[in-house]
């Protein structure tokens, strides 16, 4: 699997050195890779309502100033047809292609609700840069057999120096699965490191429904870049994240400094400052405001019992990898 990724980033290893040195400058002005959980938007049958707003509030952002490229999931018409292809052909490419063509479909679902999309779904990386300078957003589908949507997103991230947001049907990376432990604890921040770990031992497979999946972590953590894991459902906490105020979610990265803040919440689920949870515990955290400015200092965890420190590396169904 991974040969496959190589050949195709030295493929395009001619198209990174040609890149302008103006399209370096994204990052600084805001630019950001979103992928679209195919089980929050893109359910049987898809659902119009949230997409709707989806595309409101990208369009709004986009009039704001920020550069948002979209990459969408394939959710359940992709499974449904690799489950389907499966029983006639055990043929693990042609079902790899049978899911990026319902990637495809639903990033045609995306452009239809865009002010401002490019005259077709993308299919090249290095063609996201020129989108953005024209001033469209881009949307991709899947690109690469054996490659999820979040792992194209990665690979986007990369040749931008952008920042990765995953939108899920859960609010970020729990303890456990929230839905069978009422005591899950939603972890403020990850490092690559751990997700790598936990996921490397569930494998991959066509259709597969992962947090995120291996090469999608190995990609941004070779670049040290920034991933942040959202609650599709809750566009107003994606909005947030983008402007660079405080949302609740979960940060992914091992050295760099974030410029996001995650908010805190009580027993109640409701948004707590940090002068209200200051002394309740050793191990509670502050909020951190963090400059955009800053964002290549050292990056200091806060303390916590949620930290992934506390985890088993080896303990993969610490996290739910059925989720997405």
């Amino acid at each position: 699997m991974f040969d496959m990724f190589q050949n195709f980033a030295k493929q395009n290893e001619d198209a990174y050195k040609q890149r302008p040195e103006t399209k370096v400058s994204h990052s600084d002005s805001g630019v950001f890779v979103v992928s679209v959980g195919g089980s929050v938007f893109f359910d049987n049958p898809p659902n119009t309502e949230l997409i709707a707003k989806l595309g409101d509030s990208i369009n709004g952002l986009a009039r704001q100033g920020s550069k948002i490229v979209l990459v969408a999931g394939g959710g359940k018409t992709a499974r449904n047809y690799v489950e389907v292809a499966e029983s006639l052909s055990p043929n693990k490419f042609d079902l790899d292609k049978l899911g990026i063509a319902a990637t495809r479909l639903n990033a045609q679902l995306l452009m239809s609700c865009l002010e401002n999309p490019c005259n077709e779904v993308l299919v090249k990386v290095e063609d996201s840069s020129k989108a953005l300078d024209e001033g469209k957003v881009p949307v991709f589908g899947g690109l690469i057999p054996s490659f999820t949507t979040d792992a194209v997103a990665a690979l986007i991230v990369e040749y931008l120096g952008a920042t990765f947001i995953n939108l899920t049907n859960v609010d970020g990376v729990y303890s456990s699965d929230p839905k069978k432990n009422p005591d899950a604890q939603l972890l403020q921040e990850i490092s690559y490191n751990k997700l790598v770990e936990m996921i490397v031992e569930k494998g991959s497979k066509p259709g597969q429904n992962l947090v995120l999946d291996l090469p999608c972590c190995l990609i941004l953590q070779r670049s040290n870049l920034k991933g942040i894991v959202l609650n599709g459902n809750d566009i107003e906490n994606f909005e947030k994240a983008v402007r660079g105020e405080q949302f609740k979610g979960t940060i992914v990265c091992d050295s760099v400094n974030p410029d996001f803040s995650v908010s805190e919440t009580n027993e109640d689920g409701a948004e707590e400052d940090a002068e209200d949870i200051e002394g309740k515990t050793k191990s509670a955290r502050k909020k951190r405001k963090v400059s955009r400015t800053t964002a290549r200092k050292t990056y200091k965890k806060p303390a916590g019992k949620s930290r992934d420190s506390d985890f088993d590396p080896h303990d993969v169904y610490r996290i739910d990898f059925g989720r997405r």
